[in-house]
């Protein structure tokens, strides 16, 4: 995801960072191939997995979302809250769609579904960690690329509460590239 951002942002906007920033830039995207390297071993078979494609997609669908966040705020001077707005109208609205396809008319996955608290908090956290993304943008000497990769810390909350509440593999493993990506982010923020 980082590096087609980085694409965009280096054709599209002509972005131009700084020595510490390339460096960091490029340990993060180096520390996430090895992180899913290790992913390999878990079982995760990249060749024989169908859902490979969406997966791709969902990467150039995400990095195009980024560099269009970037045009509505900064060329079109959208407020952050705006933008929340209509991703939350729309992200419904196709949801909405989605379920009536697939959920509604299918009475067996109703009955199957358990109300949970961490289903609205996961909405609450997604909302709040957009809103701080949205108001980063709001900066002019923002840069998407960066952004885009300093996004890519999230992986010490996946690493932290994946190893202790679900007791992954490799735990040991996942250090290294996850101190790859923290030393790429403190290089993107100390430049």
């Amino acid at each position: 995801g980082p590096f087609f951002t980085f694409i965009g942002a280096i054709t599209i906007y002509h972005e131009k960072p700084n020595s510490y920033q390339w460096i960091g830039f490029f340990l993060i995207i180096f520390s996430v191939l090895l992180y899913s390297r290790i992913g390999k071993k878990e079982g995760i078979h990249f060749k024989r997995n169908k859902w490979i494609f969406a997966i791709i997609g969902a990467t150039f669908l995400g990095a195009s979302s980024g560099l269009y966040d970037k045009f509505l705020i900064q060329s079109l001077d959208l407020n952050p809250q705006t933008l929340q707005f209509w991703f939350c109208f729309y992200t419904v609205l196709i949801l909405l769609i989605i379920l009536a396809i697939t959920w509604f008319p299918n009475a067996e996955k109703r009955k199957a579904f358990k109300w949970r608290w961490s289903i609205p908090l996961v909405g609450v956290l997604l909302q709040i960690a957009d809103y701080f993304y949205f108001k980063a943008l709001q900066d002019p000497d923002a840069l998407i690329m960066l952004l885009s990769a300093i996004k890519r810390s999230q992986i010490l909350i996946a690493v932290v509460i994946g190893g202790v509440l679900f007791k992954e593999q490799n735990k040991r493993k996942k250090l290294v590239p996850l101190a790859g990506i923290m030393a790429g982010v403190f290089l993107i923020l100390y430049s």
